[in-house]
């Protein structure tokens, strides 16, 4: 039987090469629509908790200058498991895990960021989870809503995803301007498939509203023992979890000589999701500049000021 949804072998070079590479419309209408409805119900959760001085486990809400806003919501299998396996389990992440992935592939975590109107934390140069690279570690961002040109969409730098980079320097050289930058702008729909350590980031978001954006880590099982970042132990449950999101697609989206990579003494989905609660293990951290670059129209662009966009 042939997978539902197959990337093309320009897509899977274009990820080896660039670091990234963007699936067009891959999230199918019905997840898109369900998590648009969830993420919006977790930002006004998010955001009543805070004013009653309250605060929601896995929710981070900043006070930005024209009010608390709701900045990351992590661990959303805590909040909404089904969700979360329909979402992995559905044709386009199957394969992401399958062919970009590869073997072995399993979810880290998934959390959604939300990037508001300027003024909002902005999201500098950085590089995620430096790691040993003998497998694919992705970071795979799931589009919620538009993500256009000029208003704060990701900037790459294409290549850069093979060793740690200076970003002082580079930074505080060129602003956002590092020589190759690209921006890549997204559509609701839209997947985007980066590598983790390729150079990144995003200025501010001129346009109102809210921009959305699910982020699931992947990487073989193998990868996380490379790294000796987390156990065996909590390398172990996140196979279980792959082995839930196995019990949800179609038997043709994962092949069957990789199945016996994963346990088959699943209990219901409640139980092992509450394992996987139970075992909390930091992720590898990101890396940015280790002082604040203050260098022309970064990380602010002169044409915004005073606090708002002009």
């Amino acid at each position: 039987m042939t997978p539902a949804y197959e990337t093309t072998p320009e897509q899977r070079q274009q990820l080896l090469t660039d670091g990234f590479v963007r699936l067009p419309g891959a999230l199918p209408a019905d997840l898109l629509a369900h998590w648009r409805d969830l993420s919006e119900r977790l930002s006004c959760e998010a955001v009543a908790a805070h004013q009653r001085s309250e605060s929601l486990p896995c929710a981070c809400v900043v006070e930005d200058p024209v009010g608390p806003r709701l900045m990351r919501f992590d661990d959303i299998l805590a909040v909404d498991a089904n969700a979360v396996l329909d979402l992995l389990a559905c044709p386009a992440m199957m394969a992401v895990a399958r062919e970009m992935c590869g073997r072995g592939a399993v979810p880290l975590q998934l959390d959604i960021l939300f990037k508001h109107q300027h003024p909002h934390p902005v999201i500098k140069w950085h590089q995620g989870a430096p790691h040993p690279r003998g497998y694919p570690y992705l970071n795979v961002g799931i589009y919620l809503d538009d993500a256009k040109s000029g208003d704060g969409c990701l900037r790459y730098v294409p290549g850069t995803q093979h060793e740690l980079q200076d970003i002082c320097e580079l930074s505080a050289t060129h602003g956002w301007d590092i020589p190759g930058t690209i921006e890549q702008p997204a559509r609701a729909g839209d997947i985007l498939v980066q590598d983790m350590m390729i150079l990144h980031g995003s200025q501010p978001k001129r346009s109102p509203g809210v921009r959305r954006t699910i982020y699931v880590e992947i990487r073989p099982a193998a990868g996380i023992l490379e790294s000796n970042a987390q156990s065996e132990q909590w390398m172990g449950l996140r196979k279980r979890w792959m082995a839930l999101v196995l019990r949800r697609a179609a038997p043709s989206e994962w092949p069957e000589t990789w199945r016996v990579d994963l346990p088959t003494d699943l209990g219901t989905d409640e139980q092992e999701i509450a394992a996987i609660l139970a075992s909390r293990e930091p992720p590898i951290p990101a890396v940015y500049c280790h002082y604040d670059v203050d260098a022309f129209n970064y990380p602010i662009p002169s044409d915004i000021e005073h606090g708002r966009v002009v």
